[in-house]
């Protein structure tokens, strides 16, 4: 994560106006090198001689960001420049809504190009140089909290939606390495994204073209936004919100806490929903027994008969290859099974610790919560532990592992369950190991 600023080169896109000219502001404040990438040409040149006036080192790109060709162009230019880019603020973005039977093809085509798929070209043509470099790099993706309620904004909040799943899947691709990602969703925030649509058209065709109906329908809807949008949250102060996500390598940056009531609301609209469908349904699991034969010494083990036996992925395993991996169907349980030769000065105790160790190539704040000897039921002493992480960064996993040491070999079964979804009942799997 980057926590000093100090020399580091950001891209902003957008950077000309609004959010994106508060961003490039705090972070020259904070000494960065800055690179504004924008199509106002105008507002380009204005914000720059701003910048340097503060002494920061700026680069200007006229860029459309829904062009991959003059985004890939940006990568070019900031590299040569400056070699080495530290963040990337994936920010340019505009308005577009109305109801969804009056938008034209058009529309969408605008808005997801710029909104949607300005991201997408960004991380295409910029993420594998700050994976290489090695350095302490961030991606900055904004959205809105439009990304996370719906309303009447469409495309808008259908590209916004997909920014927040592109900056989850990319915050998993990116764990433990040199390059963090943040995804912003704002509230309303002073800015000119409903002018700027009218300042592009003075220089480009097809962009938001409303039709009859909606002019009639939009103009005081316009005024009320525009409103609404002029009271809203200074960008320089949303910038210093991002800089402390960026600092504390924090994935949801929502810079407006009063909606977090509206986005638990819809989460829980989703889980009510879900019962009222499901209610009075009762599905009942028979049990399966699998003897282990070829691994010395012979045992069992009984598990849920909807377990779904897989074969075992090497990079997932690239030390120890379990002898059983199974699943069940969605957010339930993973089941493992290790054999392993062990140290003769191994101690049954210390097993949780070197479980937990073995954690830290793909998880984050690694807990032992119990360490505590059993009796399985054939009379095997055993060791029970429980072991809480974080994996991808957000996901919170428990994990319970049992172990035996026996003829030499250490015997290992273990269950991993989102923490949501943690019952005691998983215990009852791991202690039905039995040997023959």
């Amino acid at each position: 994560m980057i926590k000093d600023f100090k020399g580091k080169v950001a891209v902003v896109t957008g950077g000309a106006s609004g959010i994106g000219r508060g961003l490039a502001y705090v972070f020259a404040k904070r000494g960065c090198k800055i690179v504004l990438a924008d199509l106002d040409e105008q507002a380009l040149e204005k914000v720059s001689k701003e910048l340097s006036e503060i002494g920061a080192e700026v680069m200007t790109q006229i860029t459309d960001v829904s062009d991959s060709e003059q985004v890939a162009h940006l990568a070019d230019a900031s590299y040569e420049r400056f070699g080495s880019v530290n963040i990337l603020c994936n920010n340019a973005g505009v308005g577009g809504g109305g109801p969804i039977r009056l938008l034209t093809l058009e529309n969408w085509n605008w808005t997801l190009g710029v909104n949607l798929f300005g991201v997408i070209y960004g991380i295409k043509h910029f993420l594998n140089r700050m994976l290489e470099s090695k350095e302490p790099c961030h991606i900055v993706n904004t959205a809105s909290l439009a990304g996370l309620l719906t309303g009447d904004g469409e495309p808008y909040h259908a590209s916004k939606f997909a920014v927040v799943a592109i900056s989850e899947t990319l915050a998993v691709e990116c764990f433990n390495t040199n390059v963090g990602v943040s995804v912003v969703c704002p509230g309303y925030v002073n800015t000119n994204i409903i002018k700027n649509v009218d300042i592009l058209r003075q220089t480009r065709s097809g962009l938001w073209e409303p039709t009859p109906e909606m002019i009639k329908m939009s103009g005081p809807a316009r005024i009320n936004i525009e409103k609404i949008l002029a009271s809203g949250m200074d960008p320089k102060k949303m910038a210093k919100i991002v800089i402390k996500g960026i600092e504390n390598d924090i994935l949801y940056v929502i810079t407006h806490p009063e909606y977090v009531p509206n986005i638990k609301a819809r989460f829980e609209r989703i889980y009510e929903d879900t019962l009222k469908l499901h209610e009075g349904i009762e599905e009942k699991s028979e049990i399966k027994t699998k003897i282990f034969k070829n691994d010395s010494p012979a045992f069992s083990v009984t598990y849920p008969d909807n377990l779904i036996e897989l074969k075992p992925n090497p990079l997932n395993y690239p030390i120890i290859k379990p002898v059983f991996v199974g699943t069940t169907v969605g957010p339930g349980f993973d089941l493992l099974i290790f054999v392993s030769k062990i140290s003769p000065n191994r101690r049954l105790e210390g097993v949780a610790k070197k479980i937990a160790r073995g954690f830290k190539a793909r998880a984050k704040e690694i807990e032992i919560i119990t360490n505590k000897p059993i009796t399985l039921r054939d009379g095997t002493p055993a060791y029970e532990c429980v072991i809480d992480f974080k994996t991808v960064g957000f996901f919170k996993v428990k994990s319970i592992h049992l172990s035996v040491f026996k003829e030499e070999k250490w015997i290992r079964v273990s269950v991993f369950t989102s923490a949501s979804h943690y019952n005691e009942n998983l215990k009852e799997i791991i202690q039905t190991l039995e040997f023959k």
